[in-house]
């Protein structure tokens, strides 16, 4: 990632819903656009990322998709996008088309995240949101950037989706891993 922008590149960042806390905290300072839903509870998480220097792009695979889909590809002229690609009510670990779709119309790297805590409690939410416990030791793995081949289509690209989904739970593991030394 910190390759990407010492090239002046602008990419797509991929993590896991229920892992969105630690990431969003670690990239504050970064300009980065974050996809929320138009829901209500989209409202409240779009304020609490204003207040802390993110910009929001509102719409999701269930409202206002196709229309947020244009303005991320039109920010990634010049800012990261932060997706979370199996929300915004899942299925849980499971990457929808949208994240893989705009890598391919945008030739963009999605740079996918994972990130373990040592103390947490899971959310009894649709996915099990990691609710980071105070003085929990933390880490935050950037994996290597996964390159889309521009106009790949509707098939390849669910394949795309298959390879970051195992990506980002492989990125979970190895985060676990980095605690435990």
């Amino acid at each position: 990632m910190h390759e990407l922008r010492r090239k002046n590149q602008t990419f797509i960042i991929l993590l896991w819903h229920e892992n969105m806390i630690l990431p969003l905290y670690a990239n504050r300072h970064a300009k980065i656009h974050v996809l929320v839903s138009q829901h209500f509870d989209g409202e409240i998480i779009s304020r609490v990322l204003h207040a802390v220097g993110y910009r929001t792009v509102r719409g999701s695979s269930t409202r206002g998709g196709f229309g947020a889909f244009l303005e991320m590809k039109d920010k990634l002229k010049r800012y990261e996008v932060g997706i979370t690609p199996d929300g915004p009510r899942g299925p849980r670990r499971k990457v929808k088309l949208g994240a893989v779709k705009l890598a391919s119309e945008t030739g963009k790297m999605i740079v996918p995240i994972g990130v373990a805590s040592s103390r947490n409690r899971r959310l009894k939410s649709w996915d099990r949101f990691l609710l980071i416990l105070p003085f929990s030791r933390c880490e935050v793995v950037y994996g290597k950037p996964y390159e889309v081949p521009l106009k790949t289509e509707t098939l390849k690209l669910r394949s795309h989706a298959h390879n970051l989904e195992k990506i980002l739970n492989q990125l979970d593991v190895i985060a676990q891993k980095c605690l435990e030394r």
